[in-house]
């Protein structure tokens, strides 16, 4: 380069603006970008659960339960389910969970803030190393409390930082579907009758809503307030009815979702499983229904898959 000994005018390629500015509409989404951003909200919710289960076992290998005892054989049971058996270490179910949504991440990093990128190679990062030192008990319940908050931190920086442009939304939706797919199964197991004692609790606790059992409730858990509040309460973010009233508000503004005052394909389906969910009772939603239940939020994945992401 050649200094000059006085100011030079800035040279650019870039075009000067002319005339009356106008906010420029968000770029058409690549179904490809909208794929990814729909599987990382469904990888990290997905993640996000297990750790919940997994923390809930091992704080009970922590106070002594013995590992073969009704409640810890059932927890465990449950976690083989979703391919996070407890093991000596961090189960490789949680690592390939989080190593596929920092998969999906990457091929639409530049829709991400900084921030939001590297708290998600810092979680990455947390557990490469929790896998080679997390011991089962007090050790692996605290480290997977460290993991729950990073992992909260990555979703407040994706929730506040995040345009809130068509991406946003898929990645909303991928969110609010597993959540709902994974409380469903959830209740179907642990609210059935052939649950052991304990299993509403250990219910409520995974779904992170014991004070908020507490503070509706004035009586101990029993199948009537865990359906009460897991399945059916508008109010609760931790609900099944709560994240298809967010998929169902998502979905309305996606492209093309009502063409001409004519419900879409996607659309009447959401609606045929949020009405079918709004008229249960705790006593009429049975074990049945919340499988079903699950089985038709699957057909939402695929429907959605079909119009918008193949």
């Amino acid at each position: 380069w050649i200094v000059s000994d006085k100011p030079v005018a800035p040279d650019s390629m870039m075009a000067t603006p002319s005339g009356t500015y106008s906010r420029q509409q968000p770029a058409v989404l690549p179904s490809r970008a909208g794929d990814n951003l729909f599987w990382l909200g469904r990888y990290v919710e997905r993640a996000e659960f297990a750790i919940r289960l997994l923390r809930a076992y091992n704080l009970r290998l922590a106070e002594s339960f013995a590992p073969d005892s009704a409640v810890m054989s059932f927890v465990a049971g449950e976690l083989k389910k979703i391919n996070a058996e407890p093991t000596d270490g961090l189960p490789n179910g949680i690592a390939m969970m989080l190593a596929s949504a920092s998969t999906a991440a990457g091929h639409v990093r530049d829709r991400f803030s900084v921030d939001g990128w590297l708290a998600l190679h810092d979680l990455s990062k947390t557990v490469n190393q929790m896998t080679r030192t997390a011991k089962p008990g007090d050790d692996m319940a605290r480290a997977m409390s460290v993991l729950l908050r990073k992992l909260s931190g990555f979703s407040g920086l994706v929730h506040e930082n995040m345009y809130h442009f068509t991406g946003w939304r898929f990645l909303s939706i991928g969110r609010a579907l597993e959540r709902a797919v994974s409380l469903a199964g959830l209740l179907a197991s642990f609210a059935d009758a052939k649950a052991p004692d304990g299993a509403l609790d250990l219910a409520v606790e995974v779904a992170d809503s014991s004070m908020s059992h507490r503070t509706r409730f004035t009586v101990s858990t029993n199948r009537a307030t865990v359906i009460d509040l897991l399945a059916l309460d508008q109010l609760n973010p931790r609900s099944i009815m709560f994240q298809l009233n967010e998929m169902n508000n998502h979905i309305g503004y996606l492209p093309e979702a009502e063409g001409e005052g004519v419900l879409s394909p996607l659309q009447r389906s959401m609606m045929q499983t949020h009405t079918k969910l709004a008229v249960q009772t705790p006593e009429t939603l049975s074990t049945k229904s919340l499988l079903d239940l699950r089985q038709d939020l699957f057909a939402l994945s695929n429907l959605l898959s079909a119009a918008y992401l193949a």
